[in-house]
């Protein structure tokens, strides 16, 4: 499986308070400002200041407010799942058509699939 990145720097203003929804295998790093983080089922917030990541787990709910004018940089890890080739699929069907035709008997001489073991 290949993966990518989807990345998007975000203002917040002086009092505003952004809720990243769904903020699964994110990394938050501080630009400018500072920036209170808050996680979803965590105790623990924390001060984004510039230079500074943090890395948020799966499923996770992330609110971001800032003390005056802040930017951060959100980086989302995107799993790409890389679909088989048209033909590759086409030829199985095929194949498994042709094998349900047979009554689920393939070239094996009237044993049904999986008779074998």
């Amino acid at each position: 499986m290949q993966a990518t990145f989807r990345s998007a720097e975000l203002l917040i203003h002086k009092g505003q308070t952004l809720e990243l929804g769904d903020a699964a295998r994110s990394v938050i790093t501080g630009v400018r400002g500072a920036v209170w983080l808050t996680r979803d089922g965590d105790l623990n917030d924390r001060i984004l200041m510039p230079g500074q990541s943090m890395h948020v787990g799966r499923d996770r709910n992330v609110w971001l407010s800032a003390f005056s004018e802040a930017r951060v940089k959100v980086e989302q890890h995107v799993p790409v799942v890389r679909s088989l080739p048209v033909r590759l699929v086409r030829d199985a069907r095929a194949a498994f058509l042709r094998f349900m035709r047979r009554g689920g008997r393939g070239g094996h001489a009237g044993r049904g699939l999986g008779s074998a073991y």
